[in-house]
């Protein structure tokens, strides 16, 4: 496995880390009947990501990049519209005032970053640059004597 891989795993773990807890503090910021973690999502939520974790470890880097870029896109849509265009409890600039909010809204941001760092990393793996080597082949050349 390459380092870039490698790096994109542990990207993926820790947007699981900050999905899983950005649940947990939804769950402090939300008014009833949506102040409760749902142990549901939690298993699809923690799912996707052994699933794009195996696809990384195992499977070819153009294909594994593009595993990463539909996962991440797809949760960086899912985010964007959530906690920044859908008007809701969960909109970070809708959200109520508590003392969850300065987490809640940092858990969010945190997982838009990486959401974004996902895409990059999917984008290079699916153009195979990183495959092909970082290092330009120098020809050798002789000194003609």
């Amino acid at each position: 496995m390459t380092k870039l891989r490698m790096f994109a795993v542990l990207v993926v773990v820790a947007h699981w880390v900050d999905a899983v807890g950005h649940l947990f503090l939804a769950a402090k910021v939300l008014p009833p009947p949506n102040d409760h973690v749902s142990w549901l999502a939690i298993t699809l939520i923690s799912s996707g990501h052994v699933a794009v974790c195996l696809a990384l470890w195992t499977l070819r880097g153009r294909f594994a990049g593009l595993v990463s870029l539909i996962f991440f896109l797809a949760a960086m849509g899912a985010d964007l519209y959530e906690h920044f265009l859908h008007a809701s409890g969960n909109n970070v600039f809708m959200i109520a005032p508590g003392d969850w909010t300065a987490s809640f809204n940092a858990s969010v941001f945190a997982l838009l970053g990486l959401e974004i760092l996902g895409c990059v990393l999917g984008v290079v793996l699916v153009s195979g640059k990183a495959s092909s080597g970082s290092h330009p082949q120098i020809a050798n050349h002789s000194a003609l004597s």
